[in-house]
């Protein structure tokens, strides 16, 4: 067990490292446009029991757990803001940064590098954007943290009832939160199972496993027929393909992220495949810090299995359009602790007087690899702006009816932070339903959106445009006013506007 002395220089870096990933949370969430998703979490968590539960079944894609507990958190008289909503993010992705180093106080070959890991996932750029959105990733990622934890001590506390009871628990409540939780609950399951560990704790890993699953068959129980009306998750997820082995790559590469120069993805996906490795080679004779081989394995398992097994189920003969970096963001966990923990054990392979040096530079170079990233977008936005847009319908003097090619992802947001002031329809196939004056808001690089406005330009002349985009992104949102043709076919004179907000790009 670590000394008091070390869990006290602990809890101060942890609270240096809570400070620091709240300012980076925070700082530039006002610059951050609440989504469709999101404002689908917050009409489930505002809605009545019943209603929520029917919404989450039929959207199939994710258990309830995540708008349960939203629900309970959110403020009971007035309407959810969009920082109430965020609320439960914030705090399960700082929280998932305290994980990280009391990693290090249970484990004590990870004390170092879980210090450096919790840093590195403080810069994070994708964690930060899950912690700042109102989905159920970042609670995912702190829950599956939770579960390793719970993994470390097993040989210690294996024999108690209530330690099972914790991690049983913990399985279902992470299966509750996200269906990939069953890769993770596997990856703390099969290192016991599979190895020489005593009989009574494989018995009762695999009982666990099966107890949590059990559980969790109510809830696919509900799932079943809204999967078989809707021929599996297609239905809502097929918009994001079926995944490439660029998608695999980038996403192991940007748990240590990837900066902005040609090559950078293999680069850093070369540099933590090296650092993962040498964390994982066999305790060298002398070594004086030794992790357990069961710890190095489940920390293998819970950085690289979900990720592999997720991209496996989406190629042949599987086909199934279920990869995202966001539904496997809990192995960043696992990831930086390996990564850390190699080069702790590069630099203890060198000469005395040039350990320090070699961890230092190691870490600053893993920090600047974090730090790049977020520094090149900062301070945003990471989301398309639609609260610019809504400030430009508020205040303009064009009071025409607002259409949008896509209602869920534009009309939903914009109608929010105008507070209903204005209604936002969807447009039309028809043209010849649309007024001799309106605005339209749509995507011009979604194919469908893109021919949807080529069927009005036969009949509308742009008399006046504006582009709205989040940084680096290519679905930006184009804000046009559009006016019918007379009849002789002549163009009409172009809207002037004396006031213009600038758009985001």
């Amino acid at each position: 067990m670590p000394s008091f002395d070390s869990l006290r220089r602990s809890l101060g870096v942890a609270i240096l490292l809570v400070v620091l990933a709240l300012c980076l949370r925070l700082a530039p969430i006002s610059n951050e446009s609440v989504d469709g998703d999101e404002l689908f979490s917050r009409r489930v968590a505002m809605a009545e029991t019943s209603q929520a539960w029917n919404l989450i079944r039929q959207d199939l894609v994710h258990p309830p757990l995540y708008y349960l507990v939203l629900k309970v958190m959110l403020p009971k008289r007035n309407p959810a803001s969009a920082l109430d909503i965020r609320l439960l993010s914030l705090t399960a992705g700082t929280a998932s940064i305290v994980l990280v180093i009391l990693a290090g106080c249970i484990e004590a070959p990870l004390r170092g590098p879980a210090i450096l890991a919790a840093f590195l996932l403080a810069l994070n750029k994708t964690h930060i954007f899950y912690s700042q959105q109102a989905r159920s990733y970042a609670l995912f990622c702190f829950l599956a943290g939770m579960l390793l934890l719970w993994s470390f001590p097993m040989d210690r506390y294996g024999h108690k009832w209530r330690y099972w009871l914790a991690g049983t628990t913990l399985m279902v409540v992470l299966l509750y939160t996200h269906y990939f939780g069953v890769f993770y609950c596997a990856a703390v399951v099969f290192p016991v199972v599979l190895t020489n560990r005593p009989k009574r704790l494989r018995i009762h890993a695999a009982a666990s496993l099966a107890l949590a699953f059990a559980a969790f068959l109510p809830w696919l129980y509900q799932v079943i027929p809204v999967y078989r009306n809707k021929s599996g998750v297609s239905s809502n997820l097929e918009w994001q393909g079926l995944t490439t082995l660029y998608d695999l790559k980038m996403t192991l590469a940007d748990y240590l992220g990837i900066p902005n120069f040609s090559g950078a993805t293999s680069l850093v996906l070369l540099l933590g495949a090296a650092l993962i490795a040498v964390a994982l080679l066999p305790a060298l004779r002398g070594e004086n810090e030794r992790l357990d081989s069961r710890a190095k394995i489940t920390l293998a398992l819970m950085a690289l299995m979900p990720p592999l097994l997720a991209f496996i189920l989406s190629r042949w003969p599987f086909s199934l359009p279920i990869f995202g970096e966001r539904h496997v963001l809990p192995s960043i966990l696992a990831a930086l602790l390996l990564v850390c923990r190699g080069l702790w054990r590069l630099a203890s392979w060198v000469p005395k007087p040039l350990r320090v040096p070699i961890l230092g530079i190691g870490a600053i170079l893993l920090s600047v690899l974090q730090a790049l990233p977020l520094w090149n977008s900062w301070p945003g936005p990471s989301r398309e702006p639609y609260a610019a847009i809504a400030d430009w319908l508020r205040h303009t003097d064009l009071d025409f009816p607002v259409y949008t090619t896509w209602p869920y992802g534009i009309g939903e947001p914009v109608a929010f932070y105008l507070e209903r002031s204005r209604r936002i329809d969807e447009l039309p196939v028809d043209p010849a339903k649309l007024p001799e004056k309106c605005i339209v808001l749509y995507r011009p690089e979604a194919r469908g959106e893109n021919a949807a406005m080529d069927r009005l330009r036969d009949r509308f002349d742009i008399t006046w445009e504006k582009y709205y985009s989040a940084h680096n992104s290519r679905w930006g949102t184009r804000l046009l006013v559009l006016q019918k043709r007379n009849a002789a076919g002549h163009p009409y004179q172009r809207v002037s506007l004396n006031r213009g907000l600038p758009s985001f790009r």
